[in-house]
């Protein structure tokens, strides 16, 4: 039927058809961001076309990328033992990574290993006054003359320099590194400390610093707490703390209440972001305990020791029997993970110390040095 008045309607034009999710670059970077940090993630993304690669290789998307995951992965440690440095990958299969991939830049006894923190590794070599930074993913390493005052050097420590915002400890490849040396000396009966600290942006060490020591011992690992870098003094428990901002070198005493033989002890950060310790030491029952301290400052403004938390080892770690202090050690601290390492019998084992969570890394021959390594790697992926 047909009418005055009446007309015909235009049939309405089609919406535009939305384009796929992964034709949108914008929302492919968002779910290519979310991908967990493991190597081989990425890599393979990269490899599902041209296009996936652009996005996938992007220097601003990987920034973007290392800034959402924060925390670099643990991809194994270093060891040193009778004069070899080596790599062990701690990634579960299929994301091991081969240890010939990670070959340090210079080899021999004259070259010992010294420090791995944010993505780089320090060697030292006494009897050429010289030290390496190494860069493991990169393969980068940088060699640097070190002053005739620490001809046996064996103490040391590297960090990265960047304050840039949003900057992600792991992904350092191209920016400026410090490196801290102490050594000790005697003189007239009493035992020193002096250090001093090299700037790769300067090239040039800093004025030598020294403060008297209770004794000699330091211990090869150091933790670093803020921009202040602490050893211990293995003859008793004391810390020796080189703070880099205000260029000092100071003594820090030992909780009063520790019973000094027989424990193996690590200097951590504390919760509140100070001077934390991790104990393994006889209790006064005579069994086995793993303590935490912290040290704060009380209302008289005195620094003071406090016990923060106490468990026994075989329990924490789910071990069927008791272990005892000649058989177990704490072998090292990771700043970035917070967490402490510990060696039972061959075993070494991950404990995170906010959740007490752990994980049994791998088994083995005990080493004398042992050093986790972080960071970011991105295998295949080229930025």
């Amino acid at each position: 039927m047909t009418g005055r008045g009446r007309h015909r309607h235009r049939p309405p034009s089609p919406s535009p058809v939305p384009a796929a999710p992964l034709e949108d670059d914008d929302l492919l970077h968002e779910i290519l961001l979310r991908l967990p940090p493991q190597p081989p993630y990425l890599m393979c993304a990269s490899l599902v076309s041209k296009r996936w690669r652009r996005l996938a290789t992007d220097r601003k998307f990987l920034r973007r990328f290392r800034i959402h995951h924060r925390n670099p992965r643990l991809l194994g440690d270093f060891s040193y033992e009778d004069g070899q440095i080596s790599f062990r990958s701690t990634m579960d299969p299929p994301y091991g990574i081969p240890a010939d991939r990670f070959s340090p830049p210079v080899g021999g006894r004259e070259w010992a290993l010294v420090d791995c923190r944010h993505g780089r590794v320090l060697i030292i070599n006494r009897e050429q006054h010289r030290l390496i930074v190494w860069d493991p993913v990169t393969g980068d390493h940088s060699l640097v003359a070190v002053p005739p005052e620490f001809g046996d050097m064996t103490t040391g420590a590297v960090l990265c320099t960047s304050a840039e915002q949003g900057h992600v400890h792991g992904a350092c490849h191209s920016t400026t590194f410090k490196v801290a040396l102490v050594n000790s000396y005697e003189h007239d009966g009493d035992a020193f400390a002096f250090a001093s600290v090299y700037s790769s942006e300067t090239r040039i060490w800093s004025n030598m610093l020294s403060t008297q020591l209770p004794g000699l011992n330091f211990s090869f690992s150091s933790t670093l707490i803020g921009n202040t870098f602490h050893w211990l003094l293995r003859m008793n428990d004391n810390i020796l703390a080189f703070d880099l901002d205000k260029h000092t070198l100071a003594v820090i005493n030992r909780p009063p209440d520790f019973y000094l033989p027989n424990t193996s002890v690590q200097i951590i950060q504390a919760e509140d972001g100070g001077v934390g310790l991790a104990v393994f030491l006889w209790s006064c029952f005579h069994e086995l305990c793993f303590q935490i301290w912290e040290r704060k400052v009380n209302c008289n403004g005195v620094a003071v020791w406090m016990l923060r938390k106490s468990v026994e080892p075989h329990k924490l770690l789910r071990l069927g029997s008791k272990i005892d202090i000649g058989r177990s050690r704490i072998v090292h601290y990771a700043e970035d993970l917070h967490a402490i390492f510990v060696q039972v019998d061959a075993s070494v084992f991950m404990v995170q110390l906010k959740t007490m969570q752990y994980k049994e890394l791998f088994k083995g021959d005990p080493v004398s040095r042992y050093h986790p390594f972080t960071s970011f790697y991105d295998e295949g992926i080229s930025e």
